[in-house]
């Protein structure tokens, strides 16, 4: 601050420079005035650009719309904006009619496991293409590839909750276990798509016999507790085969076996090593379309299929 601005504007009353000073006084309110008329408009301009350019706190000193949002979106199941979101998302308190038989329309329903991965593109490329949709059950093997949720998803597919380390050992050690493995993997898919999906696949099934070596009658109870819980399980009335090595020949046969079924809930993988699953994909569509099915996603009206749990 200069010496010239203290002697003008804050001059100590009893200073003999003040004094000495006297005849200038005059001028000092105009000045002043000056002063405020020139702050105020300097406050409207800074106002105006903080307000055009979105960092302007709300009347009530809260954060801006779009924080407001996505801090909805990070502590609530649903995301803004997103009219599925109400319809997938995962609530306890949802009173939904669960239909366990098929309602008589042909449609293909189907499902991939253990992605996403370096195929996943490959597989929404191809449903694109034939104008089908899929529900893709997911791990948190590969995070280089979790943006392939968003992506589904955006494509009009279902996201459904497979598990984080589908590890068998570590998810059916107990209860706890199971459900700390499932947060992991719902808040990927939260982190993607803004919201926990209600759909749950268990690794291995419901009918899985593998769980018994690590807790015993674990299924029985993970499978009441997942629906007390809000979510849903969906195992598979019909199988590509491709748990195991299969060529795309045996995928498409596998596949395409089940010409009599309404609705086929069939079982497919899009893991980094399922090559021939893609390979298999445009024939299996093709077959199926050529008898009249739909290929749609899972949502609350889909045929539920439950597996008679073994243990």
């Amino acid at each position: 601050m200069s010496k010239h601005f203290n002697q003008d504007w804050t001059p100590r009353q009893d200073s003999t420079e003040n004094r000495q000073h006297g005849k200038r006084r005059g001028h000092a309110p105009l000045v002043m005035a000056m002063g405020i008329l020139l702050a105020a408009v300097l406050g409207i301009a800074i106002a105006n650009a903080l307000t055009a350019s979105g960092d302007a706190p709300s009347a009530d000193g809260g954060a801006d719309s779009t924080n407001s949002a996505s801090a909805s979106a990070s502590d609530g199941q649903t995301a803004p904006n997103d009219p599925r979101a109400a319809e997938l998302a995962v609530d306890p308190d949802a009173q939904t009619d669960w239909s366990f038989k098929n309602n008589g329309e042909k449609t293909v329903y189907l499902t991939f496991d253990d992605g996403p991965s370096k195929n996943t593109q490959r597989v929404l490329d191809i449903l694109n293409q034939y104008g089908a949709k899929a529900t893709f059950f997911v791990v948190g093997h590969d995070p280089d590839y979790y943006d392939m949720i968003k992506k589904a998803y955006d494509d009009g597919n279902t996201i459904g909750l497979h598990s984080y380390t589908h590890d068998y050992a570590k998810v059916y050690s107990s209860e706890d276990a199971y459900f700390d493995d499932l947060d992991q993997i719902a808040q990927v898919v939260q982190g993607q798509i803004g919201y926990v999906p209600y759909l749950v696949r268990f690794p291995g099934g419901s009918s899985n016999t593998i769980s018994g070596k690590y807790c015993s009658g674990i299924m029985d109870k993970l499978a009441a507790d997942v629906q007390a819980r809000g979510y849903q399980y969906y195992d598979w009335n019909a199988s590509s085969g491709d748990g195991a090595v299969c060529t795309a020949e045996q995928v498409v046969e596998n596949s395409c076996a089940y010409d009599d079924y309404p609705n086929i809930i069939l079982l497919c993988h899009d893991a980094a090593t399922k090559d021939t699953t893609v390979e298999a994909l445009p024939r299996i569509i093709e077959h199926y379309q050529a008898l009249g099915y739909e290929f749609k996603a899972i949502d609350r009206s889909t045929m539920v299929p439950h597996h008679k749990v073994a243990n």
